[in-house]
């Protein structure tokens, strides 16, 4: 299969280079610094100058930051650049908004085209293994069309057919996260002012109370940086409790907690350098 890939960050680029060392389909990347191209295997990867050559696949991958990054690539003068190729399957890895999905569903279906969200649970090393969680949303038939190449990065959820619904999945489960990060953050600097080690209480909370690989990497991140005096630990998972605190007033729900959570963003802004936590295998 002729795959294209737009977008080789730091997910992007081993999930392309595993595919095309996989065996069976040509990748077609792009990315808007060439120097992310470099150490694609060249004899079944090509760098291609534009993003509309990377949509000359029958299954077009994009992994862009947001929803800003996403719209800027993909429609050019309010159409879509994929529009005259009838039958391309275009997936979204990114942790976008359920509104964007939705849109890009809509645009693709008029373009006689399949979209299908697939946003991402997992860390660059996981993806390099293939020891990713993929939730996937959209048409079936097109999910099964292109699920052996979805495999080859991982496991793979449906959650139906409608696309945005994986994406209302991903901020949910990101909020979960956010949450982790909020809650263990509070209760370990509580425990430090009061003068117990805050890598001791890590371990009662990581071997006895929550054993998953979760709160083992963020409280022991968590603790160590607080007993060391280091910098804090930022939170990366806000933006998807944003994206759920969006998602609740659209439908109308009160869901204070989320809300709640979602505030914190405006006081201490997503951090980036906090890789996300291993997914249990």
């Amino acid at each position: 299969m002729k795959v294209g890939v737009i977008g080789l960050g730091t997910m992007g680029r081993p999930i392309a280079r595993r595919i095309a060392r996989s065996g069976g389909h040509e990748v077609l990347a792009w990315n808007r610094t060439p120097g992310r191209l470099d150490g694609l295997p060249a004899e079944s990867a090509v760098a291609v100058r534009t993003p509309g050559e990377a949509c000359q696949s029958e299954l077009l991958i994009t992994l862009l930051s947001d929803d800003s990054a996403v719209e800027g690539v993909l429609f050019e003068a309010g159409r879509l650049i994929t529009t005259g190729m009838p039958g391309l399957i275009h997936v979204c890895m990114s942790t976008i908004s359920d509104r964007l999905a939705m849109r890009l569903a809509a645009a693709h279906e008029a373009a006689g085209q399949f979209y299908v969200s697939a946003p991402l649970f997992g860390r660059p090393e996981s993806a390099a293994a293939g020891r990713l969680l993929l939730v996937a949303g959209g048409p079936r038939p097109a999910v099964d069309r292109i699920r052996p190449v979805l495999e080859l990065l991982g496991r793979v959820e449906y959650v139906g057919a409608e696309a945005a619904a994986a994406n209302v999945v991903k901020s949910a489960g990101n909020f979960l996260l956010a949450a982790v990060v909020e809650s263990l953050r509070d209760a370990t600097s509580i425990v430090h002012a009061a003068g117990v080690d805050p890598r001791e209480f890590a371990a009662i909370v990581t071997q006895s109370l929550f054993p998953t690989p979760v709160y083992q990497y963020l409280g022991g991140q968590l603790a160590t940086r607080l007993a060391q005096n280091g910098p804090a630990v930022p939170n990366p998972f806000l933006r998807g409790a944003e994206q759920s605190a969006a998602t609740a007033r659209r439908l109308g729900l009160p869901a204070p907690l989320v809300r709640q959570i979602a505030a914190q963003a405006d006081v201490n802004p997503p951090g980036q350098d906090t890789p996300v936590p291993p997914i249990p295998q």
